[in-house]
């Protein structure tokens, strides 16, 4: 049963299974949220318009033995005509609303099809939910069944996707291939016993808001941090400026007076640029440790 821990530890009933379904579009996370709930129409939608794909849809199923498996579907990330912004947003939504938390995140993307193009939806999931949520998540490929190919072939072509070991790394060896095209209910219970058997390598079953509070306040230090390093940089770069300008001027006039007031070519133009270069080497160290002064605050 998949809502038990493995054998050879102490058997501990997860009642309720929480999913999040995210990854870019077209790649079937509505196709196996539906295939998970063994409900095919469950995220699919008759609007012509495709607003439904631009919110979160959440639905539950419960088996005999009253386990239940919620599964979120969230909107595609980088689709055309949706900000990465609300997708974020919406992916949020889920995490906070599927109280108290979704055990994993399942990154959905094509067996066949992975890029470094591929590799953004987990590079956006980790610096909105923090490296500490790449922990939940866990890779999903999709395929339709060729019956001219084994799972040979495909463990073959994941060797020389330079890509996809990336990706499968990044998360641990956290995978698995669906075959959507087979409804039957033998690959789902793969799946989510799976889903717990990984569960139990963590203290923290699932991820929690305050998981993502804590996220968020990194993120926005970062942020900040990075807007003083500008700032610095940037009044860095404008005293060197000042001081290069005042140097040439100041070592122009001393040059002149220098030289019994006669600036010739060469002697003004070479003691001038040397006296300049004094001035420029004190002004930059003075700016120097302007700078280090004001990035220590």
């Amino acid at each position: 049963m998949w809502s038990t821990v493995p054998q050879g530890k102490d058997e501990q009933e997860l009642p309720e299974l929480r999913i999040v379904l995210f990854g870019r579009t077209t790649v079937g996370k509505s196709t196996l949220g539906g295939i998970i709930l063994g409900d095919s129409a469950a995220f699919t939608s008759s609007d012509p318009h495709g607003e439904r794909t631009k919110t979160c849809h959440v639905e539950r199923k419960t088996d005999s033995d009253s386990h239940s498996v919620v599964v979120v579907d969230t909107p595609g990330l980088f689709k055309m005509g949706s900000s990465e912004e609300d997708v974020v947003k919406e992916i949020k939504w889920a995490t906070e609303n599927v109280e108290p938390g979704p055990h994993v995140f399942l990154l959905v993307e094509r067996l066949k099809i992975i890029t470094s193009e591929e590799l953004k939806a987990l590079q956006v999931f980790e610096h909105t939910f923090g490296k500490r949520a790449v922990a939940y998540v866990t890779v999903v490929f999709t395929y339709k069944k060729d019956p001219r190919e084994n799972e040979a072939d495909i463990k073959e072509y994941m060797k020389k996707n330079e890509h996809l070991r990336e990706l499968i790394e990044r998360c641990q060896w956290r995978y698995f291939i669906f075959n959507i095209a087979d409804r039957s209910p033998v690959q789902v219970t793969k799946l989510l016993e799976k889903i717990t058997q990984e569960r139990q390598d963590y203290s923290d079953f699932f991820y929690t808001p305050q998981m993502l509070q804590a996220a968020e306040k990194a993120a926005n230090e970062e942020r900040r941090e990075d807007d003083r390093r500008r700032k610095a940089s940037e009044n860095r770069l404008a005293i060197l400026e000042k001081s290069g300008l005042m140097g040439i001027f100041l070592g122009s006039v001393v040059g002149y007076f220098s030289c019994g007031g006669e600036l010739t070519p060469t002697s003004g133009a070479l003691l001038g640029a040397l006296l300049g270069m004094i001035l420029i080497m004190g002004m930059t160290f003075s700016g120097i440790c302007v700078f280090e002064k004001y990035h220590k605050k």
